[in-house]
């Protein structure tokens, strides 16, 4: 690399890192998906449960513990996770994501290319939402894009020692989110079918040692398998993580993974269908162009075909399609294609910013628990919610807070306490549940009560409406 490359991937670092952190942890943490691994890592700082982080009153073994690792470890400086704190890890691994992004474009065709698809790959709505959330989904989409780099590296599998560094990237990815990570292995398998010569066997060769995820991962499946038994063989492996992969095909699922993948790669998804066309109408039988839709295909075919639908499981093919694009951007004969392309990037970048701030605002706005915090300092009453995050309130309140449904007011069994009730769910309360409204708030832009479960709490009377406004 010359003096001028260096400059080049430097200057897009420094503005990767400006446009990611330029508001690191202003956001609110309002949902449990958002508060989950903030909790896991805050258990793992305080107890030391490194191996199997607790949430609430039980190991939590739906997602191995890699991310609450990062969290604590960036928290442990400030000597607690906090709300700035629990967001590191994902912005930098948006960083990273960027970064690997242009080493790949520089490695397959120049660094124009590369640096085009770092930026590109930052300004998607998919990276530069979630690096700002405490959620494993772009640490994932970065241990695989650094598996595609090793893969690259390796000249396609053709060193089969450098294939380590993949099959270690893919492991960490295991650890990150699960099974997900598997994924880059079915886009080795494809593209050693699609472009490798030979018998079938010779063709997937780059998969030799890909027993190395299963070592690294091996010690916390005994712990987890140690601690619950068959119940996470059942609640973890088939329920969470396989049912995750089953088939499920009607005319909703057909339509929504191409709506997920617009919206995942904004606003350079308007731009993709050219650069899908391009390459299949130029009949380019290049390896690298074959790498990069096999990466593209084979996401998003796994993905789409899945029970469960959500953009983030799409982040995975961003790099892919970043890429793509900044290949086709490239060229693209115009004499304005430079003018046009720095206009476009000055455009995007205030974009991003102005509607990142308004956002961050907006979801300020929509999470008021103010008033709920001298009800959640007396922690001689339970704390209950129905409707209402129960993690969010837990992580903010720094307190156990416990969950509850319908069944378990009908049932009669609780203890008197404190609940944070959803106005709607409120019209649901039985007759029997003697309390009193003593506040109010919201979460996650929706409204809840604070009422006072009476003494002798409820009397299991199923119907009716709370007896206090």
């Amino acid at each position: 690399m010359d003096r001028h490359d260096a400059r080049g991937v430097l200057a897009l670092g420094a503005g990767a890192a400006l446009l990611l952190c330029f508001d690191a942890g202003g956001r609110v943490l309002a949902s449990n998906d958002e508060a989950r691994f903030a909790m896991l890592g805050r258990d793992v700082l305080r107890h030391g449960t490194w191996l199997l982080p607790w949430l609430g009153d039980t190991p939590y073994l739906n997602k191995p513990p890699l991310v609450a690792w990062l969290i604590a470890l960036v928290s442990w400086p400030a000597g607690d996770v906090t709300q700035r704190t629990a967001v590191w890890p994902s912005l930098l691994a948006g960083l990273g994501v960027v970064l690997l992004t242009w080493w790949i474009g520089r490695r397959l065709w120049n660094q124009p290319v590369g640096l085009t698809a770092g930026f590109l790959v930052l300004t998607m709505h998919g990276v530069f939402t979630h690096a700002r959330l405490a959620m494993p989904d772009v640490v994932l989409c970065l241990a695989m894009t650094g598996a595609m780099a090793a893969y690259v590296g390796s000249a396609f599998g053709e060193r089969p020692r450098a294939m380590l560094l993949c099959h270690l990237c893919l492991a960490l990815g295991f650890l990150a989110k699960g099974p997900a990570a598997l994924l880059g292995l079915v886009i080795i398998a494809v593209h050693g079918l699609v472009t490798g010569t030979g018998s079938w066997r010779r063709r997937l060769a780059s998969l030799r040692g890909a027993g190395v995820i299963a070592l690294v991962i091996g010690p916390w499946w005994l712990a987890a398998f140690h601690s619950r038994g068959a119940g996470f063989v059942h609640e973890t492996v088939v329920t969470d993580w396989l049912e995750w992969f089953r088939p499920h095909v009607n005319v909703l699922s057909l339509l929504a993974p191409f709506a997920q993948v617009f919206e995942v790669t904004l606003p350079w998804s308007v731009l993709l269908p050219f650069a899908l066309v391009a390459v299949i109408r130029a009949h380019d039988r290049q390896p690298a162009i074959a790498f990069l839709l096999a990466w593209l295909g084979a996401v998003f075919a796994i993905v789409a075909l899945s029970h469960q639908q959500r953009m983030r499981y799409y982040l995975p093919l961003c790099p892919a399609a970043a890429l793509l694009v900044a290949v086709w951007y490239h060229h693209v004969r115009s004499v304005r294609r430079v003018l046009v392309g720095w206009v476009t990037v000055a455009t995007v970048v205030v974009a991003l910013v102005a509607w990142e701030v308004h956002d961050d605002a907006r979801h300020e706005a929509g999470t008021d628990l103010g008033a709920v915090a001298a009800v959640a300092a007396r922690d001689d009453l339970p704390l209950y919610t129905l409707g209402v995050p129960n993690l969010v309130a837990a992580f903010y309140f720094d307190r156990s807070v416990v969950a509850v449904d319908a069944a378990a007011l009908a049932d009669g069994r609780l203890a008197p306490g404190y609940f944070l009730i959803d106005e709607h769910a409120r019209k649901s309360w039985p007759a029997g549940c003697a309390v009193e409204r003593v506040g109010g708030g919201a979460a996650n832009g929706r409204p809840f009560s604070v009422l006072r479960l009476a003494p002798p709490g409820c009397t299991g009377t199923k119907g009716g409406t709370p007896s206090a406004g």
